[in-house]
């Protein structure tokens, strides 16, 4: 009985620090963003040194069959303008991504001229914790200063499909 008590609570424990770590993580930005190196369909490498002057937002979604990323990626789209004039650039990440063909007619009806990248090992999505307990894909949003610093960072089992407020976090986290 009293070996089952103190295993329970151990397991309490650790479920507890399992829970701390995450909330954590969506809270306070580490000053280094991880590097990466990821391709879009067209074959084009983005790295770090891709915008050195500018502020980078990288978008990880799940996927063209989930309907919340592609609602977050057209408003971003239509919003373009919005984060030019910021000087931040959209950088979006999918595990995947469908024939180059596909991609194109995605990207035509949507208005999306930013880049899409692929991460088919997953290793921008591990690094930026956009993996769940299960390795599932998470969504996520990380807005990095020109010198490589994580000014704002978000990772969620929901898109934010609230570009206005995506927008927002990106003003405060620059000290607009």
């Amino acid at each position: 009985m009293r070996q089952t008590s103190l295993m329970i609570r151990c397991v309490l424990f650790l479920a507890l620090c399992g829970m701390l770590s995450t909330a954590a993580n969506s809270a306070e930005p580490e000053k280094q963003a991880p590097a990466y190196s990821l391709k879009d369909s067209a074959g084009k490498t983005y790295t770090p040194q891709s915008y050195p002057d500018q502020h980078v937002l990288l978008v990880f979604y799940r996927g063209v069959q989930c309907v919340h990323c592609m609602e977050q990626l057209a408003g971003m789209a239509k919003q373009a303008n919005d984060f030019d004039r910021r000087g931040i650039r959209i950088i979006a990440i999918s595990h995947e991504l469908p024939s180059s063909g596909t991609v194109e007619q995605i990207r035509s009806k949507l208005g999306i001229e930013y880049p899409q990248c692929v991460d088919p090992q997953r290793r921008a999505f591990r690094a930026y914790g956009c993996l769940d307990s299960r390795d599932r894909d998470m969504h996520g949003l990380f807005l990095i200063s020109p010198s490589g610093e994580m000014l704002y960072q978000s990772v969620s089992e929901h898109a934010m499909t609230d570009i206005d407020r995506i927008l927002e976090i990106c003003d405060k986290a620059m000290g607009s």
